[in-house]
């Protein structure tokens, strides 16, 4: 009899038990073996015993391991890493059809080296065949959620102090995210525990921040992807003297590249209307009113808050 003294697994099977009853007595036909990997597929003629069907045709009692790529210890699946290990004919005391039904099982899969419980409900005599047991099947993994930052976008910039509204969609397929955090780096801003999930976080300095989400669904965590945003010390809006060029007023103005500014018109300094309002793609804007420069006008130029 070969003993082996197991130190540690790869894998352990602790998954939901599974019920397998030999239709048949023909060990050549699939549904006759009970295919645990792509390395053993167990089996068993009207006669004798279990035998690996991937590279045996038969039981074999005799030689030091069979079924073949297996090895079996009598015990519980929670102590696999201190059983002692042999052929399935020793785990039943040499007498497997009479002595293994209801005895808690360990096998032991060499080269896949995974480790699953076993506990046989039918072993048929000689002549009759046939087996039937209970044995655990692979860990049930829960699915990774799924998170995204929906705003800020990606390169927004906004002016200090901030109120920065963070918001973020996150799902799971099987399950519900029961978490999202959001960071800034590795502080963090808040979270959410449902949708929507969004936070405001309060009074940003001015900065460079790499902002991050992290949902959390039956204890698996996803991080998104980083949206990166600036908050800077805006510069005092003036502009320069104006001109008309062309019949057209205009004048330049400066301002904050990615912040948003509005011209406003007024005939009377008490009522002011926008003319225009755009998002700075340079530090120097030139403003031209298209309208007809057939009565007085009075122009300024204001940031917007930030959104």
């Amino acid at each position: 009899m070969l003993v082996v003294r197991v130190t540690h697994a790869t894998t352990v099977w602790t998954g939901p038990i599974f019920t397998y009853t030999q239709p048949g007595s023909d060990p050549t036909q699939a549904a006759n073996q009970d295919r645990l990997t792509d390395n053993v597929w167990l089996t068993r003629a009207s006669t004798s015993g279990l035998f690996n069907a991937v590279n045996e045709s038969f039981y074999d009692q005799g030689i030091d391991q069979d079924p073949s790529d297996t090895e079996w210890a009598v015990g519980s699946l929670d102590d696999y890493a201190s059983l002692t290990y042999g052929t399935w004919a020793a785990a039943g005391g040499g007498h497997p059809v009479f002595n293994l039904v209801g005895r808690p099982l360990v096998l032991h899969l060499i080269t896949d080296d995974i480790y699953l419980s076993v506990q046989f409900t039918q072993l048929g005599g000689h002549g009759a065949g046939g087996f039937a047991y209970q044995r655990s099947t692979p860990a049930v993994t829960s699915p990774s959620p799924a998170v995204g930052i929906t705003n800020p976008a990606d390169g927004a910039v906004f002016s200090a102090p901030a109120n920065l509204k963070i918001s973020a969609t996150a799902a799971v397929s099987a399950g519900t995210v029961t978490n999202v955090a959001f960071f800034a780096g590795n502080t963090l801003l808040g979270s959410a525990q449902a949708d929507p999930f969004q936070i405001t976080a309060n009074a940003l300095a001015a900065g460079n921040y790499s902002l991050t989400a992290v949902a959390t669904a039956a204890g698996i965590s996803t991080t998104s992807s980083v949206v990166n945003v600036s908050i800077i010390s805006p510069i005092t809006v003036s502009n320069t003297a104006p001109a008309v060029i062309n019949g057209k007023f205009s004048f330049n103005y400066n301002a904050d590249m990615g912040l948003t500014y509005v011209v406003q018109r007024s005939s009377d300094l008490i009522n002011w209307s926008p003319v225009s309002t755009n998002v700075a793609n340079t530090s120097n804007i030139r403003f031209t009113d298209n309208a007809p420069l057939n009565s007085t006008g009075f122009y300024r130029v204001a940031r917007q808050p930030n959104p």
